[in-house]
């Protein structure tokens, strides 16, 4: 992934939240810190409705807060960049994923619960493979989904993947 990294991004303005590398002005739709020994976190932000545009922005990053690894879309809104798609199962299983494609790559950000279980984590995955090139699951309760309904309410609306909407996650096997 180092190799698909966009843009070095820091600023002391923006300083990030816990368990985050939305901004502080930001607010997260999904972060968690990944497993393994990098410890590096993963972000879905949305920025405040700006008054120019009226609406939110969206960016992805990948990196830890002292380096910012993979920002996407660089700039802009990105409300375009992404997709959102509810993964279904059999009984009481369900989750969501969201993607976004650069440079040849897609990357998913997913979280499925059901009965006594719940996973969530990042897959990425080369245009046109069925698997996943690269799997890391969030570290054990670092993942933080927003509860704020306006958020769920506008990436719902996003349009929908449609290899995940067919064939559900890939995996790396």
């Amino acid at each position: 992934m180092t190799a698909l990294a966009l843009v070095c991004f820091h600023a002391s303005a923006q300083k990030p939240q816990a368990s985050s590398l939305c901004a502080a002005s930001d607010e997260s739709v999904f972060s968690c810190t990944l497993k393994g020994p990098a410890r590096k976190t993963v972000s879905l932000c949305a920025s405040t409705a700006s008054v120019q545009q009226g609406r939110r922005s969206f960016h992805y990053l990948y990196g830890r807060p002292s380096k910012i690894e993979l920002r996407y879309p660089p700039i802009g809104d990105g409300d375009d960049a992404f997709t959102f798609t509810r993964l279904r199962y059999a009984g009481a299983t369900f989750g969501y994923a969201h993607t976004l494609t650069n440079e040849g790559y897609k990357y998913i950000l997913y979280s499925i619960e059901g009965t006594g279980f719940k996973r969530s984590g990042l897959l990425v995955q080369r245009e046109g493979q069925l698997r996943a090139a690269r799997e890391v699951a969030c570290r054990p309760s670092t993942l933080a989904e927003t509860k704020n309904t306006e958020l769920v309410r506008i990436t719902s609306e996003w349009k929908v993947d449609p290899d995940i909407d067919a064939h559900g996650l890939p995996s790396k096997n």
